[in-house]
């Protein structure tokens, strides 16, 4: 029994058609119904060389179209996604794409294999997230839906599908989200420690570890730019390290983003920490060497090792990251300028900073009673003050 695949484009249609085990052609063309014979044997490789070749090439020939790269039809989920993870591999770095890649592989691909992409509905996805939810953290889910979002997006763009179907399914951090009372409210991701558990971290810590430390808490640097410095990198006289690598599995790359590239400053402190260092290790090129007195592969190890000490010392387990937060979340607290904390860090602008550390950000307590005392509503004007 033949199978048959219909693709349309304006007014022109055309037919697979699957004989013998052979993909054949059939369209109309001036009047006069052309069947043809591919030569491809029936399977998917060959059906997608003509869904996404062979036939745009056909198209292009009957109509003059020098544009056609899809089809407004029948292009499967999985054929559409193929080529958007193809593009985007040159646009993201390596270890970003593997990432991202292997989660579409395990969340994502198991469950819209069958479908083609136009096919895809609102309420599938709401299942779809229904489904991870039973089994991931809700920030989890949203990493994978990020991913599935930019696949329907460029979808969008190319004109195959006529709006972003995921658009329309609520976020899970928005879905039976619960109140919080004032003393309840703490984010699961920004847990940085107090002054207490710093002394005791830095009494506890010894070597490259102690070193990393340092360098985070009095900088918020991002641990695969720390592992990256080299002496070349800090400059004593204008007391600044110039942040502009980082380390991913062994490669040395660009920062996180174009804002990522920066000045830090050396606050007294670091640089009495720096010298230190640079007196034990003054003859390599990197700050930080690995026990095979190599540069670091990964932070892993130091993650590994910061993890193993807040046990040892019963203080609560937290990323490495909330070192970083640390420094943000302390300059803050104690007054100083958000425009150069949020330098330090390397965002973008003062937005991102606020939207993550405002909670911080704490009004001296005499000062807002005297500033509440000066408020007077102008519709209140018989007053007496």
């Amino acid at each position: 029994m033949s199978k048959t695949i219909k693709f349309i484009y304006d007014d022109v249609k055309i037919t697979i058609r699957t004989r013998y085990n052979n993909y054949y052609l059939d369209f109309t063309h001036n009047d006069k119904r052309i069947k043809r014979s591919t030569g491809l044997v029936a399977n998917e490789k060959n059906l997608k060389e003509l869904k996404t070749n062979i036939i745009p090439e056909l198209i292009k020939a009957l109509t003059g179209d020098k544009e056609i790269e899809y089809f407004k039809k029948d292009i499967t989920f999985i054929e559409f996604a193929s080529r958007f993870f193809e593009v985007y591999k040159d646009s993201v770095r390596e270890h970003v794409y593997r990432r991202n890649l292997n989660h579409f592989n395990n969340h994502i691909e198991p469950h819209f294999k069958t479908f083609s992409i136009n096919d895809i509905k609102p309420i599938q996805l709401e299942e779809w997230q229904n489904r991870l939810l039973l089994k991931y953290k809700p920030l989890s889910v949203v990493k994978y839906r990020s991913i599935l979002y930019s696949i329907f997006e460029k979808a969008f763009q190319n004109d195959i599908i006529k709006s972003n179907p995921l658009s329309k399914v609520k976020s899970p951090l928005t879905i039976k989200s619960k109140f919080k009372k004032l003393n309840d409210i703490e984010d699961d991701e920004i847990l940085p420690f107090n002054k207490d558990e710093i002394i005791k971290i830095l009494n506890s810590s010894t070597g490259n570890l102690y070193y990393f430390i340092v360098i985070m808490i009095y900088t918020g640097m991002r641990p695969g730019e720390i592992i990256s410095l080299t002496w070349n990198d800090i400059d004593f006289d204008k007391k600044r390290i110039a942040v502009d690598k980082t380390t991913v599995n062994g490669k040395v790359g660009d920062v996180k983003t174009q804002s990522s590239v920066r000045y830090v400053d050396i606050i007294p402190v670091l640089e009495n920490e720096l010298h230190n260092l640079h007196r034990e290790k003054e003859n390599n090129e990197y700050l930080l060497l690995s026990s095979h007195n190599k540069p670091f592969y990964s932070h892993d190890v130091i993650a590994k090792r910061f993890r193993e000490l807040l046990i040892d010392m019963n203080i609560k387990e937290r990323k490495l990251y909330n070192l970083r937060h640390t420094f943000a979340s302390t300059m803050i607290t104690q007054g100083q300028n958000i425009l150069w904390v949020s330098r330090m860090l390397g965002h973008k602008d003062i937005s991102i900073t606020l939207k993550v550390y405002a909670r911080f950000i704490k009004e001296n307590e005499d000062e807002r009673l005297e500033n509440l005392s000066k408020i007077v509503p102008f519709f209140v004007p018989f007053l007496n003050i």
